[in-house]
């Protein structure tokens, strides 16, 4: 049982809660480019994390199995109580470890490249992360913590993680001394310097009060990363940082130094490749303005990308293989192109039809092929592709886009 999928529904609701707040509160936190980033590089891990679950499910059930010290009851409150706590132990040493090394924050950065901190920036995942922290899990196995329990435990901490990312709570008291809350959890996406690699508790601050990473929020946090993505491309984004590190081991003259550098602390540089400028983080938050059509035809877009991937897990969860294997990759090539829309690439009217038409022709050949039962499915969506595109075509006619 994946709780975090599950709580799929609650995130939307609590979502459109906070945005009605805005509405409401006159303060905005929210940039739609952004927000739909940070939704579909959730997706993009959905789409990622059966294969990469496995690299934490196998070993810790081959450990569970064969070299446990002991055996948890999983009807105890004692085991649900204490492993929820070890749980968020593993996860502060992981969290803190993907700060602390180049290879590992290229996984985990793409979680803090948003310049906007709210509720859709939870739901920023880097989609390989996964294939680094699963390591810090395995000490459960050996204590004995049943796999499935271990499964809900992680999901429920990953679950709370969600609130906390929240411009619109303020201080909670003494909660503040033991428990992770948005004041200091917004410390810990800051890029300001007495902010930077604090505050990497999950659900406890206290892991960060015993072990010197902790830091109150006393000055107003600057979001983002100090080199910052400057894309709304959720594929692009997930290899930016390496994207880096890998043109310093190409420039770089020594051997030990192409080596090294990956596993170096985070930011390290060869001394030789240092000159070369890196992005750097300015004044104004990265944006792509757009016609407000554009902007309505993304949105559509984004809402039916969705709706798919919801198509996309109910089969997967019905055990079922080749649907998930056709629109897997059709909704990865969405969110990409969902990125050009917003970047105003000049490829994007070309990319976005091409969309479109391997989508319908997907659909064509699952609803009178491949699948006759569901034949409405099928043709309802090549309707809905038929629809877009001749939206898309009258956009790209317009003058002001054609300017643009």
């Amino acid at each position: 049982m994946n709780v975090a999928v599950l709580a799929v529904p609650l995130y939307i609701l609590l979502i459109l809660l906070e945005l009605a707040y805005e509405r409401w509160s006159g303060r905005h936190t929210y940039r739609l480019a952004d927000a739909v980033t940070s939704i579909d590089t959730a997706v993009l891990r959905m789409l990622l994390e059966g294969p990469l679950r496995l690299l934490l499910v196998v070993p810790y059930a081959w450990l569970y199995e064969h070299a446990r010290l002991w055996t948890l009851d999983p009807a105890s409150p004692w085991t649900w109580l204490l492993g929820f706590v070890a749980v968020d132990f593993c996860f502060y040493w992981a969290h803190r470890s993907l700060h602390r090394y180049n290879l590992l924050w290229g996984a985990h950065q793409p979680h803090h490249s948003s310049e906007d901190f709210n509720l859709s920036t939870a739901l920023r995942k880097g989609a390989f992360q996964t294939a680094f922290d699963w390591p810090f899990y395995l000490p459960l196995a050996l204590l004995g913590l049943p796999l499935p329990l271990f499964l809900v435990l992680l999901g429920t901490q990953l679950v709370y993680q969600f609130w906390i990312h929240s411009q619109h709570v303020g201080r909670l008291g003494m909660l503040e001394w033991f428990m992770v809350t948005p004041s200091n959890h917004r410390v810990h996406h800051g890029q300001n310097d007495r902010y930077i690699d604090k505050n990497h508790g999950g659900v406890f601050i206290v892991w960060d009060r015993l072990f010197g990473t902790f830091a109150d929020e006393t000055e107003a946090v600057r979001y983002g990363v100090t080199t910052p993505v400057r894309t709304f491309d959720p594929l692009r984004l997930q290899f930016s940082w390496w994207r880096l590190l890998w043109a310093d081991a190409m420039a770089t003259r020594s051997w030990w130094d192409k080596l090294r550098l990956w596993w170096m602390p985070t930011g390290w540089r060869p001394a030789d490749v240092r000159a070369r400028p890196w992005p750097k983080m300015g004044a104004e938050k990265f944006d792509c303005p757009s016609q407000a059509g554009l902007r309505w035809y993304a949105l559509a877009q984004f809402v039916a990308i969705n709706a798919l991937t919801l198509v996309y897990l109910a089969s997967v969860k019905q055990a079922g293989w080749l649907l998930p294997l056709l629109l897997g990759p059709l909704i990865l090539f969405g969110c990409v192109s969902l990125g050009w829309l917003f970047e105003g690439r000049r490829a994007l009217w070309r990319l976005e039809a091409v969309r479109l038409a391997l989508l319908a022709a997907f659909a064509l050949a699952w609803g009178l092929w491949l699948a006759p039962a569901q034949w409405l499915f099928g043709l309802g969506l090549a309707g809905l592709c038929a629809a877009s595109l001749l939206w898309l075509v009258w956009l790209a006619a317009r003058p002001q886009m054609a300017q643009a």
